[in-house]
C-alpha cells in the first residue's frame, strides 16, 4: 500500500493507470477547518452553533396571549375617547358656570368662623355639604329683617339622598352673645352670620355655606322650572282663595306658579307653623323632582336667572360647584324632610307676652345629627 499511494507518478503509457491522489484528513482537525471544495463554500455555511441559527430565523410572532391582550386593549380606545369628551365637556361647563356667576353681579355675604364654639365640637363629614337657606320677607338690603324661613339643606352624596331640615322661627333659644331669643331674632340681631352661629352653637352641626333670598327670587325659581305640582287640601285652597287675589283648586297634585307657590309656603294662620315649615320643605322637595324632568337648556337658564338675585358667602368657582353637586343630587337622590324642633322634644310655652315654641336642645341636637349623618335618614314629617 504505501508504495502504490506514496511512489511517484509513473510514466503515462497504454498498460499504465494513473492513481487519483486522495487527501486523507486528520481525524483530529476541527470541523470548521475541513476544506469543502469552492462549490460547497458556495452552498453551504459552516455549522456556528445553535444561536447563529436562531440568529438567522424571522423574529417569531408573538404568543396567542399576547395578540389577545394586544386585542384587548385596543377595544376600549372608544371608550377612552368618550369619557374624554365627557370631561372636556363637563370642565367647559364647569367654568362656564364659574364665569357667568361672576359676573352676575349676585350679593356677597361674609361668613366667618364661628367665635362662640371650636370646628372640633361641630359635626362634619367631607360627603356631606350643608347650605343654610334663608328666606326674609323682603329684598334682604336691611339686616333688621327677620328670616321668615330657615332650611338646612344637605347634599349626602355618601347615603344618596337631599335632607332638608326646616328650623322653626318660634323657638326660644339661647343666641350667643346675646340673651334667650325667638330663633328668627338672631338675623335680626347679627344678620347671617349669627343666625349661622346660633344654629352651630346649639346644635353642632357645621354650617359649610349660607344662601339668602327673597320672595321675588323664590317666585323666579318656580317660573324658571315652569312651576311645582304639590298636594293642596280643601282647607288650603278655600284659605287662599278667601285671603289672596288668587284662585286654586285642591287635590292631589296641583300645579303652581311661582306666585301661587309662594302664598301656599306662607300660610300660618290656617294651622301653625309647624305646618307653615312642612308646606315649604314641600314645595322645595317638588321643585327638586321638577329638575329631574327639565332638559339642561331650561336648567341653565334659571341658574342664570336666580344667582344674580341671592346672596351667598361662596366665590363662583364654589357657586359652580354647588350647582353641580345639586343638579346631580337632584336627578339621582331621594328627598327626604325632617323638622327642629320635633314633636316629642318640643312644647308651646309663654316668653313674656310672647307665644313661643319651648325645646329639649340636646335632643334635638342628637335627632339632627342622625338625620344629617346617618343612613337612617327618614322623613319625619309631622302635620299637626
Amino acid at each position: 500500500m504505501d508504495d502504490i499511494y506514496f511512489s511517484k507518478k509513473p510514466k503515462n503509457n497504454n498498460n499504465d493507470y494513473d492513481i487519483p491522489t486522495i487527501n486523507i484528513p486528520d481525524i483530529n482537525a476541527k470541523q470548521n477547518d475541513y476544506n469543502y471544495g469552492d462549490s460547497a463554500r458556495d452552498n453551504f455555511a459552516p455549522y456556528r452553533g445553535k444561536e447563529k441559527k436562531q440568529k438567522s430565523k424571522k423574529s417569531p410572532s408573538p404568543a396567542p396571549q399576547q395578540r389577545k391582550e394586544k386585542k384587548k386593549k385596543g377595544c376600549f380606545s372608544p371608550v377612552r375617547k368618550i369619557a374624554l369628551i365627557l370631561v372636556i365637556i363637563f370642565a367647559v361647563t364647569y367654568l362656564l358656570t364659574a364665569f357667568a356667576a361672576a359676573f352676575s353681579g349676585y350679593g356677597k355675604l361674609r361668613l366667618k368662623r364661628n367665635a362662640y364654639i371650636t370646628s372640633s365640637q361641630l359635626y362634619s363629614n367631607p360627603f356631606v355639604k350643608n347650605i343654610l337657606l334663608i328666606g326674609v320677607d323682603g329684598d334682604g338690603s336691611e339686616e333688621s329683617l327677620r328670616s321668615d324661613s330657615m332650611i338646612l339643606v344637605s347634599l349626602d352624596t355618601l347615603h344618596g339622598k337631599i335632607k332638608l331640615t326646616s328650623f322653626m322661627r318660634d323657638s326660644w333659644i339661647q343666641i350667643p352673645g346675646h340673651k334667650f331669643a325667638k330663633l328668627n331674632a338672631s338675623y335680626a340681631l347679627g344678620g347671617a352670620q349669627l343666625l349661622a352661629d346660633t344654629l352651630e352653637y346649639n346644635f353642632k352641626v357645621n354650617i359649610n355655606d349660607c344662601v339668602l333670598v327673597d320672595f321675588t327670587m323664590f317666585t323666579d325659581i318656580i317660573d324658571a322650572v315652569g312651576g311645582v305640582d304639590v298636594e293642596v287640601t280643601p282647607a288650603e285652597a278655600r284659605f287662599i282663595n278667601r285671603t289672596t287675589r288668587h284662585t286654586i283648586e285642591s287635590g292631589n297634585s296641583v300645579h303652581l306658579d311661582g306666585a301661587k307657590a309662594l302664598v301656599y309656603c306662607r300660610i300660618r294662620k290656617l294651622d301653625s307653623d309647624y305646618m307653615r315649615t312642612y308646606r315649604q320643605r314641600k314645595v322645595i322637595a317638588a321643585l327638586l323632582e321638577k329638575v329631574k324632568g327639565a332638559d339642561a337648556f331650561r336648567l341653565f337658564g334659571a341658574f342664570f336667572n336666580v344667582v344674580p338675585k341671592i346672596k351667598t358667602n361662596m366665590n363662583p368657582f364654589e357657586i359652580a360647584c354647588v350647582a353641580f353637586r345639586a343638579g346631580f343630587s337632584a336627578l339621582f337622590f331621594d328627598v327626604v324632610s325632617t323638622r327642629i324642633p320635633t314633636d316629642a322634644t318640643s312644647w308651646s310655652g309663654t316668653e313674656g307676652s310672647q307665644s313661643v315654641v319651648e325645646l329639649d336642645v340636646e335632643a334635638n341636637a342628637r335627632h339632627l345629627y342622625e338625620f344629617i349623618y346617618t343612613a337612617s335618614a327618614e322623613s319625619s314629617d309631622n302635620r299637626d
